[in-house]
């Protein structure tokens, strides 16, 4: 079952929506002020690494959460 995020045009709310499938149409409407202006917006899936020690990769704050390194003295975050 898909998970797309979307946000509204009219007051910014970022909210996702389920669909049965990738094909399934619907309209869709603002889950704060009831709007049907509403855009498709790019999703960033989580993730976690096992045995992680990167930055960012145990869902922390901060650091490159897609960074495979030990620490951060590299990078500079």
């Amino acid at each position: 079952m898909p998970i797309y995020d979307f946000q509204c045009n009219q007051c910014d709310t970022k909210f996702d929506e389920y669909f049965r499938s990738a094909s399934e149409r619907k309209k869709l409407f603002c889950p704060s002020c009831k709007s049907g202006n509403v855009k498709k917006i790019f999703s960033v899936f989580g993730m976690s690494v096992k045995g992680g020690g990167a930055a960012g990769s145990d869902g922390g704050s901060g650091g490159c959460g897609s960074c495979t390194a030990s620490s951060c003295t590299g990078c500079g975050s």
